[in-house]
């Protein structure tokens, strides 16, 4: 019922990772075949679920209306308390402003130094992004798929840690299930943008179009800027699977990626 469960013994307590897939789903809700169509149904399913099987209380699990950008919030008790800035790479564009409404609650990561807090990235065939430090309280997770993965989410995550005061080598980046490369099939207005990445990254299929692997995209680029970087990139495949809903599979269930640590 709960998979891709990971324990992690840091420094300063466990580091506790999973996703809650088709099983864990069926047990919260039985015999339910209709699922949330709105934000606040399924943040109120997704307290219910993540509750059911950590025992966290509702009002520290954090998660947010996801629209495949690059916003990442900071946790701070229990509740948003800013949004990350992006990274200056020219200080007269104004678009790199930091974001400061706490109340906005669209986004796709989150991140937090705060223990017994679980956040939730919700998918379906997309790549959740688990973060963690090694030696410091630090716990983060990102929604990332095409979109995400060209935006450069995962980036600006590391980015403003290294600014933070974290370093690459007390870093670990792993994945969690998300569509392969051989099952996403996509055409060339999405392709075209990965087509200067290694060959790899994206296949052309003849007749058909083009195999993407937003995994290999995101890896490729967290690669390119971090190399002391640790990452593990095994996942499973959630296309026509028994455990996990994949939207290409036509399910209309969600994915819940879960990480917080314990003090």
């Amino acid at each position: 019922m709960i998979e891709n469960s990971k324990t992690m013994e840091v420094e300063y307590g466990k580091i506790h990772s999973f996703t809650l897939g088709k099983e864990a789903w069926d047990l919260t809700f039985p015999n339910s075949n209709h699922f949330p169509t709105d934000f606040a149904s399924w943040q109120a399913a997704t307290n219910i679920i993540v509750s059911k099987f950590t025992h966290i209380p509702s009002d520290q699990i954090i998660s947010i209306d996801q629209e495949h950008k690059r916003d990442i919030g900071f946790i701070e008790n229990s509740k948003i308390s800013h949004w990350l800035p992006d990274y200056v790479t020219n200080p007269s564009d104004i678009s790199n402003l930091p974001l400061t409404n706490p109340n906005k609650m669209n986004g796709d990561g989150l991140v937090t130094f705060q223990p017994n807090t679980a956040l939730v990235i919700r998918t379906a065939d997309c790549v959740p992004i688990f973060c963690y430090s090694k030696i410091r309280p630090m716990v983060a997770l990102i929604h990332a798929g095409w979109r995400g993965a060209l935006n450069g989410i995962s980036e600006k995550l590391i980015h403003w840690l290294l600014g933070n005061g974290f370093t690459e080598e007390e870093l670990q980046v792993f994945v969690g299930p998300a569509i392969s490369k051989k099952n996403y099939l996509v055409q060339w207005d999405v392709a075209q943008h990965f087509m200067a990445m290694p060959p790899g990254v994206v296949v052309e299929a003849p007749g058909m179009g083009y195999l993407l692997g937003v995994k290999e995209a995101i890896l490729v680029r967290l690669r390119k800027e971090f190399s002391h970087l640790s990452m593990d990139p095994q996942n499973s495949d959630v296309f026509l699977s028994a455990k996990y809903f994949s939207h290409r599979s036509k399910d209309m269930g969600r994915n819940i990626n879960v990480i917080f640590w314990e003090s």
